[in-house]
């Protein structure tokens, strides 16, 4: 008995996922609950009966997934054929492409009902038969790979002729660097190369280059020396005249730049060493953003405040040039957007306080509430009264979809028929949610029988209400 009160729960856990659209996780419980029953063999009437419920609906979501997905499968078994037809000149792009067309379909089989066998053997059929024009490709490949290692051992030679040429006058650091990494892209281009070649070519390879590095970091070594040089230079800068000490040092920072590279591990250090030496000749410079932090304190005083304008204070920044970078920048950043924020949430608020009343916004002659929607407005005032009390019904089960919000027992069938309804059309490209919710309120209003609400529409209303509150972001 305790075995089927827990297939019974997975049951209703499987509608559960079926109303909500998970229709992946309601089948993979159907299929547990269906092989326990299997196992126990005698059942009651009332799980088989409920069982045999459950099952259908799985079925019928897996005709409605073979409805949307057989298409994409027999798109893919054209492309197949056409393959076949008029094979790709390159095997290995022929290849690429069966694998891609491959994937495909796998992904297809994970994502809906797996294909039939039919279906199946004729796509494995022709795949086969796609493959056939790759027999040569890993022969041919072995021959690329033997050609490959002899470029490789023509570009050691090349390098070790270079290394015998200019070693008695070494040419300058970029134009070394620029030889070294000219041929390592000529390397890279001749691969693959086969697994017994590769560790002896690496080897002979490296074994070339090394005179050249030697040599390129003997110029880096003597670049730093001159560098360093410099950087005390500006050290020993103290004149009066902060303008003299500033064309002095420009004039040693131009000297700088023209020695060359001193290693990518140096330069970073070199630079910052080299402007902080000369901090001390930018005063004004601290003076401007010292001014600057003062501007951003009163502006962020001032956020919040009667005249506050959102506007002008970005303007204001805008103008910040030295301090941009700062904490204090940052945190007037920050305190700005929390206060759109703000002023964005009350909006809201004001949205649903207005849309929570459309009743009885009926009839009315002009409606000075700007925060409706146009179209909603014009229908509030010159209403359909159509009085289809199932299209409201129906737009209000969509809200509660929407809102996340559980409809009474009564509406489920509602609720799985607009669930199966957005699973079809996941697809496809529709409205945003604030086009779907201005739709559905216009369904509502213009399907009331009369302006003053019956019974039922008001309790079908008071459910919009609670829907529209969680909705609040996209009404229109």
């Amino acid at each position: 008995m305790e075995t089927h009160k827990i297939l019974f729960e997975s049951l209703e856990k499987a509608e559960q996922h079926f109303e909500a659209g998970e229709i992946r996780n309601g089948q993979k419980l159907v299929n547990e609950v269906s092989r326990s029953i299997r196992a126990e063999g005698k059942v009651s009437n009332k799980l088989r009966h409920r069982f045999n419920f459950m099952s259908a609906q799985s079925r019928y979501f897996n005709d409605i997934s073979s409805f949307a997905t057989n298409p994409k499968r027999n798109e893919i078994i054209k492309e197949i054929e056409a393959l076949i037809a008029a094979p790709i000149d390159n095997p290995k792009k022929q290849a690429n492409a069966i694998h891609g067309l491959q994937t495909k379909w796998q992904q297809l089989d994970q994502t809906s009902k797996p294909a039939g066998r039919e279906q199946w053997e004729t796509f494995k059929q022709l795949t086969d038969k796609a493959w056939e024009p790759c027999a040569q490709y890993y022969e041919e490949l072995k021959i690329v790979k033997v050609s490959n290692a002899k470029e490789r051992e023509k570009i050691i030679e090349g390098i070790l002729k270079y290394t015998e040429e200019k070693s008695s006058r070494w040419p300058g650091l970029i134009e070394l660097s620029k030889y070294l990494s000219q041929t390592f892209q000529l390397w890279q281009t001749f691969a693959p190369v086969m697994d017994e070649d590769f560790i002896k070519l690496k080897s002979a390879y490296q074994n070339a280059r090394k005179p050249i590095n030697d040599q390129i970091r003997e110029q880096e070594t003597k670049n730093l020396k001159q560098k360093e040089a410099l950087i005390e230079q500006v050290k020993l800068i103290n004149d009066e005249d902060s303008k003299v000490c500033i064309q002095k040092y420009q004039k040693l920072k131009r000297d700088y730049q023209n020695i060359g590279p001193a290693g990518k591990k140096n330069e970073p250090n070199l630079w910052k060493v080299l402007n902080e030496s000369a901090d001390r000749f930018y005063e004004a410079e601290k003076s401007i953003a010292n001014d600057e932090l003062k501007i951003i304190e009163s502006l962020a005083a001032d956020i919040g405040k009667d005249g506050f304008s959102v506007s002008k204070t970005k303007d204001q920044i805008r103008e910040l040039s030295k301090t941009r970078k700062s904490p204090e920048f940052l945190k007037l950043q920050k305190s700005l957007k929390t206060f759109e924020g703000q002023q964005a949430q009350e909006i809201i608020s004001k949205k649903i306080t207005s849309y929570q009343d459309l009743p009885a916004l009926l009839e009315l002659e002009t409606i000075e509430n700007t925060s409706i929607e146009k179209e909603i407005v014009k229908a509030l005032i010159k209403p359909s009264y159509s009085g289809d009390v199932d299209k409201i019904k129906e737009a209000v089960v969509m809200m509660e979809l929407m809102a996340g919000v559980e409809c009474p027992a009564a509406d489920k069938a509602i609720k799985q028929k607009l669930t199966l309804e957005m699973l079809q059309n996941k697809f496809s490209q529709g409205l945003n949610e604030s086009e779907k919710l201005k739709g559905l309120l216009l369904v509502i209003i213009n399907n009331l029988k009369a302006k003053k609400l019956s019974a039922p529409e008001l309790k079908l209303w008071k459910r919009a209400q609670i829907a529209l509150n969680d909705l609040a972001k996209h009404l229109p």
